[in-house]
């Protein structure tokens, strides 16, 4: 491959600006995307033998699961937490969601 051709790949950073997020209502499968909303329930289910960690965060527009396999919970994250995720846009049960995506959380208002 030339280098006009390469693909370019974005730097994955510990911190994600909200004002690159796009609105949850736009989110297309297989794609790369990044939102930011608030955490409005949470849920730990198994999968296989191994619990894991579903939130469903909405904005404005919708709502998407964002799952955290093989964790049972992860410390400042609750109902009412505000967070940017950003990954490739899967599914779970018929329904978008992020799965392991990088995430920063933002202060309390």
């Amino acid at each position: 491959m030339t280098p006009a051709t390469e693909p370019t790949l974005r730097p994955r950073s510990a911190f994600l600006d909200p004002a690159d997020s796009v609105p949850i209502a736009s989110l297309v499968w297989r794609d790369e995307a990044q939102v930011t909303g608030r955490v409005r329930s949470m849920r730990v289910w198994p999968v296989g033998d191994v619990a894991s960690l579903e939130c469903v965060l909405v904005d404005d527009t919708g709502g998407v699961s964002v799952a955290f396999l093989g964790r049972a919970t992860i410390a400042g994250i609750g109902p009412g937490t505000r967070m940017t995720v950003a990954g490739r846009v899967g599914s779970r049960r018929e329904r978008l969601a992020f799965l392991n995506p990088i995430y920063t959380l933002s202060p309390p208002a």
